[in-house]
């Protein structure tokens, strides 16, 4: 079984390394499960390689923790060459593409505010009401209104989609309803910091990878029944990884 431990606090600032120490289930351990029962990756992980995920882990990076860089190009960019096989002449597009990713992120009025006004990279543990499973998430950027009586959650993606419609349907197609869906209930059983707050939106934003780099945002939230739909996946492999562990 998990290994219950109190924390003084249900959320807080934590490297991801000390991150994804914390004994609980996260949103990717779902994920992992349901590749193992299912039998197959799912198709997130079909169409993702280890390329890409490498490269989203380095945008992330560069996008909500600058002040952890160091040497993060030397990090990551090696490990991705490898897993892909590419020639390392490849390393500098990659660091070329992800200073444009950036530079069309922060040009964003929308996206500027809330990367200067919210907190970034937030871990927030909390136990799932109908299963009691000790569960925690790490969400991009977290605001709060001045009087907590609403919350935003913005959730950052590099994708190849072209158009609106396609990153929408990738939200269907790479489980981000489950994602969403997890993370607002993490603030919803935090405890005391989120327990006045009326209101809750949470926005995916994605970031398309190839020129010209457009912007698209998808509202989970006013989208009927995607959250819902996002719950009931959730809890359902809440309660297989709790029959795993029995």
């Amino acid at each position: 079984m998990l290994t219950q431990q109190t924390y003084k606090t249900p959320s807080l600032l934590l490297p991801s390394g000390d991150y994804r120490a914390i004994p609980r289930v996260s949103n990717s351990d779902l994920t992992r499960l349901k590749e193992e029962h299912l039998g197959f990756s799912n198709t997130s992980a079909r169409f993702a390689t280890e390329q890409t995920r490498t490269f989203g882990k380095a945008f992330h990076q560069h996008l909500l923790e600058p002040e952890t860089l160091g040497t993060v190009m030397q990090q990551l960019m090696p490990d991705m060459l490898s897993a892909s096989q590419l020639d390392s002449r490849l390393a500098p597009k990659q660091s070329e593409q992800l200073g444009y990713l950036m530079e069309t992120v922060r040009k964003d009025g929308f996206c500027r505010r809330y990367l200067r006004q919210s907190e970034k990279v937030r871990v927030v543990l909390f136990n799932e009401p109908t299963s009691g499973v000790a569960c925690k998430a790490r969400l991009d950027l977290v605001y709060t209104s001045p009087k907590r009586q609403s919350a935003l959650v913005l959730d950052f993606k590099t994708t190849s989609a072209r158009t609106q419609s396609q990153f929408l349907q990738s939200c269907y197609d790479y489980d981000y309803d489950r994602q969403a869906a997890f993370y607002l209930d993490s603030l919803r059983c935090a405890g005391n910091e989120w327990a006045d707050t009326r209101r809750f939106r949470f926005v995916f934003v994605g970031v398309m990878k190839q020129n010209p780099h457009r912007l698209f945002a998808v509202d989970a939230t006013s989208i009927p029944n995607f959250l819902d739909y996002g719950r009931k996946k959730y809890r359902f492999w809440l309660r297989k990884w709790q029959d795993q562990q029995d």
